[in-house]
């Protein structure tokens, strides 16, 4: 099942790189190159964000008036890097699934690779949490959704049994504590990801960390032009906790699991996520001991073309002896 599985995504993959490979050449297709052009989407956020930082206000009322300054009144330079920011998020998140769907598809994420395989998915949960915690320093209509429907979700565990949202009932009680604790969560998550990240390239052999120069600029561009004909602002005025916000619009690539908070029950929901993640990175081991190869070890493949055959690559003993 799970080959099945894995020889149908690879049959989309390689059809798509062979598209790419026509338009842009092997050197610049950018299937080959996911994994660092979420890198150098990382630094975009880092550089955007530290910009962003300077001129952003973590007070109670002044947080949606510094971010609205910094949207409006210096549009060309603080405006637009928060549409790269928010962009670019999108853009990591984007890059970094298809990365992993990329390795599984070519049966690329066992053996030696279930420690890099097993850091990504981490990484991919730490940007989840960075993107949402943004949204929230924002403190908009939307943030109000963002927030209210986290503190939602995470009390029916046990843990909370409902004394988070007590804290979101009145707009009093939301105080600047708070948002330095937002702040300190968003500074704190991109350390720990980017701490992650170096890991992560640590058992890959010839790692890059950027992608070919003309891929980079290609990138920055697009969310320069995004950011252009469609700037990212705040949604609905400042968060007024004693209205519920409507019409607003949703990130559906930040924002899919707060999405279903109100419409499937939230402990099953955290059943989904929790079975998802432990099947992310108990898959690889399972798989491996199903092809009869232990934990530690691979067993590598050629993949071919055009008839997408895998042939198993198998070490000669003869040509392995040291020489006398």
């Amino acid at each position: 099942m799970l080959s099945k599985l894995q020889q149908i995504v690879r049959w989309f993959f390689m059809r798509a790189e062979n598209l790419f490979n026509l338009a842009f050449g092997e050197k610049l297709n950018p299937f080959y190159h996911l994994g660092t052009i979420s890198f150098w989407q990382f630094w975009l956020l880092i550089g955007t964000g530290v910009y962003l930082y300077i001129f952003a206000d973590t007070g109670v009322h002044d947080a949606y008036e510094s971010v609205e300054r910094i949207t409006h009144d210096q549009w060309w330079a603080g405006g637009i890097m928060r549409s790269i920011h928010r962009y670019a998020t999108n853009g990591m998140i984007l890059t970094m699934l298809l990365h992993m769907l990329r390795h599984f598809a070519y049966d690329r994420y066992r053996g030696f690779r279930w420690f890099s395989w097993a850091i990504g998915v981490a990484l991919i949960w730490l940007v989840y949490i960075s993107g949402l915690n943004g949204f929230m320093l924002v403190w908009d209509k939307l943030a109000q959704f963002v927030v209210v429907a986290t503190a939602e979700w995470f009390d029916v565990l046990p843990m909370f049994n409902g004394t988070l949202i007590r804290n979101f009932i009145y707009q009093e009680n939301v105080n600047s504590r708070l948002f330095t604790l937002l702040a300190f969560i968003h500074l704190g998550a991109p350390l720990i990801a980017g701490v992650l990240a170096w890991v992560h390239v640590q058992r890959v052999p010839r790692a890059h960390i950027n992608p070919p120069r003309e891929i980079a600029i290609a990138f920055t561009l697009m969310f320069v032009v995004l950011a252009l004909v469609k700037p990212v602002v705040s949604q609905g005025g400042e968060a007024d906790l004693s209205v519920v916000p409507t019409n607003i619009s949703i990130d559906w690539f930040q924002m899919p699991v707060l999405a279903l908070v109100y419409v499937v029950d939230p402990l099953y929901l955290w059943g989904g996520v929790v079975g998802l993640t432990l099947l992310l990175f108990l898959d690889p081991v399972a798989a491996a001991q199903a092809h009869g190869v232990g934990p530690g070890r691979s067993r590598r493949h050629l993949p071919t073309r055009p008839k997408d055959r895998r042939h198993p690559l198998r070490r000669n003993p003869a040509r392995c002896r040291p020489a006398p």
